[in-house]
């Protein structure tokens, strides 16, 4: 076969996959890879790690190199995402859509048992390094609900009330942080969610909290050492909040109802979480009122809040 026809046959496959770009501008059906993070919840970061590791994605491409995508590649995130939340490690999912499997039809292991005794025994050896990898990695490859849901959490409940867990927590607020900050700098969104807790108090799952809320592509500032509740409405105007996320401990039980009462003046979605608070809140009757709601559990509570935020904005 000669030199040419072999280039011709090597370069066709390439012409498949470039689209033009000014073909593409007037053409609604596709659109780029911030958009389809906003239609699935997934982040960018997470959306290239599944193509450039697992094949996951095939975009479209324009002559310029951006990737194009459209509602096929939405529903494929979607399935996706449902076998991941069945414990299917991602590098194994792709196997699992070429062969047409159905996620709700299979009784699959948790794989996530795995990273979450990695990180028990990485926490109890203090390998702050390790810790670190882990992060990197699980946080690369699954949208963040996934990760605190299937392995943060239960990791830190493994743990119990030891230096080990102290430890740990302090690696995995180092680490959200700099996300938080990462993702807030290329960000631009109509909302603005103001995620606030006392001094010393659950700093991390304020943190926690912001990575979740951000991939599903909703703009956070965290203060999280307030020194006290009396100073949020000044935060709250001061930042202009479009809604509040607001974590509280038992020093404050004592007067949840007058602090509802204070919230509910902001006329924006307001989230408490808090066991005490909610408690207290439940013998009032007050666990909703004028768009303030009260949560016990915080993963609950955080999903609910940011569905309503979502909501709003629609």
């Amino acid at each position: 076969m000669s030199q040419s026809s072999t280039s011709k046959k090597t370069s066709a496959p390439k012409k498949t996959e470039l689209l033009d770009d000014t073909v593409l501008l007037d053409d609604a059906s596709y659109f780029p890879i911030r958009e389809l993070s906003l239609k699935t919840g997934v982040n960018s970061v997470t959306l290239r790690a599944w193509e450039r590791r697992y094949g996951l994605l095939k975009p479209k491409r324009t002559g310029k190199g951006h990737r194009l995508y459209d509602q096929g590649d939405v529903q494929r995130v979607d399935a996706i995402l449902r076998w991941i939340q069945q414990g299917v490690a991602v590098g194994k999912v792709r196997a699992l859509l070429d062969q047409g499997a159905l996620a709700d039809e299979a009784v699959l292991s948790n794989e996530w048992l795995e990273w979450q005794t990695s990180l028990v025994n990485a926490a109890k050896a203090f390998q702050a390094d390790k810790i670190e990898q882990m992060y990197q990695q699980i946080f690369s490859q699954y949208p963040a609900q996934i990760a605190v849901k299937d392995w943060l959490l239960p990791s830190f409940e493994q743990l119990g009330k030891s230096a080990a867990l102290a430890f740990c927590e302090s690696i995995m607020l180092g680490a959200l942080v700099a996300r938080v900050n990462q993702v807030k700098a290329q960000q631009k969104s109509r909302s603005n969610v103001l995620i606030t807790g006392l001094m010393g108090q659950r700093s991390l799952w304020c943190y926690m909290a912001a990575a979740l809320l951000m991939d599903k592509g909703l703009s956070c500032r965290v203060v999280a050492n307030v020194q006290h509740s009396d100073d949020w409405s000044e935060l709250v105007a001061g930042t202009k909040a479009s809604s509040v996320l607001a974590f509280c401990e038992q020093d404050v039980a004592s007067k949840t109802t007058d602090l509802l009462n204070s919230m509910q003046q902001w006329e924006r979605p307001v989230g408490v979480v808090g066991a005490s608070v909610w408690l207290a809140a439940h013998e009032a009757g007050t666990t909703t009122i004028n768009g303030v709601k009260v949560y016990s559990d915080p993963f609950d509570g955080v999903m609910d809040f940011m569905n309503q935020v979502i909501a709003v904005q629609k």
